[in-house]
């Protein structure tokens, strides 16, 4: 049967008995869509973080360096099959080709370097908090589980969406119904070992951060920030019951989809959360203290002086009896917050005991004016 013919076929069978090769609902917009948005923002974070600490690379650093060209790779491979995005019965069989099929399985083998941005997690933790033997021993048990758990993807597609020794990309057509039962029942194994693994990661600082020397705020908004690893956590279990339900569904193109969104969201949040910490430092020192933003502070300042004195010449002309106001250099900037903190790989550094960190207002302000000194003495406390 020739290409034109198999185009005019579809992939599966209809519930309802209604077809549509033209233009039938898809999910290829909305997971090209959340692709793309969620790579620009994790992927800017990333540089971000290793342009902040770029004097100072660690394995946190190379780690996230990894994750982010690794989930390009990846954001690009989902992208380029959104056309299958649809319901089965909606998909022309001319689609599965052996280009379809390659695809198919160089996405499997990236799914595996998702232990990249897990690992700068973990790293990052055993950075800030791995002062006592526990805790790196629990940090080094997560890191090898995730490891495992990972690679265990390329095994899996090696054997179930690559061709046989001798035979073509083309021949996988006749076994891929047989074959997809098996890959997805391995898919639903190792999410749920994700899961479980994204559940530990979560709770494994909580004990230290709750355990801080810092007033309840500070710690509540350090909770907060590694709380975004539960947007991961959720995008895991949605990816997990997703697969569980495409092993026994005859719509696996529209499954599929929502699977792939949810492996997008579940890798970028998890570079995203590695990036958190250097944010603050990013943004207040790396950005704000630029040659760029100080002179246009300084311009705003005088601009707002140079209004300042017209609306005074103006008010002496109009009320005789007003005196004229003076207007002092400095009289119209903002004032400054005394009570300002700053988080960062480097702000958590004073260690106390089991893992209490200890951090007053007067090193923060000392932090702000020498950040460069600060992160040094950092390096004592890794």
């Amino acid at each position: 049967m020739s290409s034109g013919d198999l185009c005019t076929i579809p992939a599966g069978v209809s519930p309802d008995g209604s077809y549509n090769l033209v233009d039938p609902p898809s999910l290829g917009p909305v997971v090209i869509a959340v692709g793309v948005v969620l790579a620009v923002i994790s992927t800017a974070l990333g540089a971000g973080r290793l342009y902040t600490y770029r004097n100072m690379l660690q394995s946190p650093d190379y780690f996230t360096l990894l994750a982010c060209l690794t989930n390009v790779a990846f954001t690009g491979i989902i992208c380029s099959v959104h056309q299958l995005y649809r319901h089965q019965w909606d998909v022309p069989a001319c689609w599965y080709t052996a280009e379809t099929f390659k695809l198919s399985f160089v996405q499997a083998v990236l799914w595996s370097p998702a232990f990249f941005p897990k690992a700068a997690i973990l790293l990052l933790y055993r950075q800030l908090f791995g002062t006592d033997r526990r805790t790196r021993i629990a940090i080094n048990i997560g890191l090898l589980v995730t490891l495992l758990n990972y690679l265990s993807n390329i095994p899996l597609a090696a054997v179930y969406l690559a061709p046989r020794v001798g035979q073509s990309w083309d021949s996988l057509i006749s076994t891929t119904e047989e074959h997809r039962v098996s890959i997805t029942l391995g898919g639903v194994v190792q999410s749920s070992i994700a899961t479980l693994m994204d559940f530990y990661i979560f709770f494994l600082p909580l004990p230290i951060l709750i355990r801080l020397r810092q007033p309840l705020r500070r710690r509540l908004q350090l909770v907060g920030i590694f709380s975004t690893a539960l947007l991961g956590v959720g995008a895991s279990v949605v990816s997990v019951v997703f697969k569980a339900r495409s092993i026994s569904s005859q719509d696996s193109g529209w499954l599929t989809g929502i699977i792939a969104m949810a492996s997008l969201i579940e890798t970028n949040i998890a570079i995203i959360v590695v990036c958190m910490p250097s944010i603050p430092q990013l943004t207040t020192v790396t950005i704000g203290g630029s040659a760029f933003f100080r002179s246009l502070r300084s311009r705003l300042i005088r601009n707002s002086g140079r209004s300042a004195n017209s609306k005074s010449g103006s008010d002496g002309l109009g009320g005789k009896n007003k005196a004229p106001s003076l207007v002092t250099f400095g009289a119209n900037q903002t004032p400054r917050r005394n009570n300002y903190f700053e988080l960062s790989d480097s702000a958590l550094l004073e260690t106390h005991g089991d893992t209490m960190l200890v951090e007053g207002a007067e090193e923060e302000h000392e932090m702000q004016a020498k950040p460069s000194s600060i992160q040094r003495e950092a390096e004592h406390y890794v």
